[in-house]
């Protein structure tokens, strides 16, 4: 008998039209060795009944009662994993098939201080209703503070279980209590306390409309809220030697434009 290695977490809410090619991508691996685990979190669509056709002896679907955000779903999931190593797959993205396998043969190979294992992104766009798609190659980070200057956020993110459960998961200490910027929260407390290495291969597939920078731009105060407490806390963690100067994309986005170092 096969005992998984991985975990793979799905966490959705209302995807029905876009969660089968996440769960199908995840089914179609290379590496067989994993368990999927889908938190639904309060979906009111069709999503549930897309995922019970997939519920398997790999496959679990929780259902939560009602919509806690993503931070508080990927937090439950974290307390139901049993294996060394989990991924985290957003539900309208997906993955090609050999990116467990890749992901997996390139933490085994790391010392036991490194906590992440990333790779490339590669971004789809609908141009006039033709899909068109962009390469986000990542890098490799010198620092922490390397780290909190890089503005796009890591894909696919391949997580030691250890490591994420020693600094506590995913916080909810936010402003809005764990919907917003859970994952750059996660990463900014594991590169305080471990490595994180880079592949350099395109293995995730993220879904972005134009609608990204403007339907959704009533929740931009909210990400700009909860950005700023993020960094703000993790600064003075990490021995309040520097104060943050923020910028505005021309979209309306809060980022990091540079670190200024404290007088003593």
């Amino acid at each position: 008998m096969v005992k998984e290695k991985v975990t793979v977490i799905l966490p959705v809410y209302n995807r029905e039209h876009y969660i089968e090619n996440a769960i199908v991508s995840i089914v179609n691996q290379t590496l067989q060795d994993w368990k999927m685990l889908i938190i639904n979190d309060g979906s009111t669509d069709g999503t549930a009944d897309v995922i019970d056709n997939y519920v398997s002896e790999k496959i679990s679907h929780v259902k939560l009662s009602k919509n806690q955000g993503t931070g508080k779903a990927l937090q439950i999931a974290l307390d139901l994993i049993g294996t060394p190593y989990f991924m985290i797959v957003d539900s309208d993205d997906w993955i090609e098939p050999q990116t467990l396998e890749v992901l997996l043969h390139e933490m085994e190979k790391q010392p036991k201080n490194t906590s992440l294992v990333y790779a490339n992104t590669v971004i789809w766009r609908k141009n006039k209703g033709i899909p068109e798609y962009s390469i986000e190659k990542h890098r490799s980070f010198q620092d922490k503070y390397d780290f909190i200057m890089y503005r796009p956020m890591v894909y696919p993110r391949f997580f030691r279980t250890e490591t994420v459960r020693r600094v506590n998961g995913f916080e909810t200490d936010d402003p809005y209590r764990g919907r917003y910027a859970e994952d750059r929260y996660l990463l900014l407390k594991l590169i305080a306390i471990s490595d994180f290495h880079w592949v350099n291969a395109n293995l995730y597939n993220l879904r972005r409309s134009h609608t990204d920078y403007i339907t959704n731009g009533k929740h931009q105060k909210c990400f700009t809220a909860v950005l700023r407490y993020v960094y703000l806390k993790m600064l003075k963690q990490w021995g309040d030697k520097y104060e943050p100067e923020f910028g505005m994309d021309r979209y309306g986005w809060l980022y990091l434009k540079k670190l200024k170092k404290k007088k003593k």
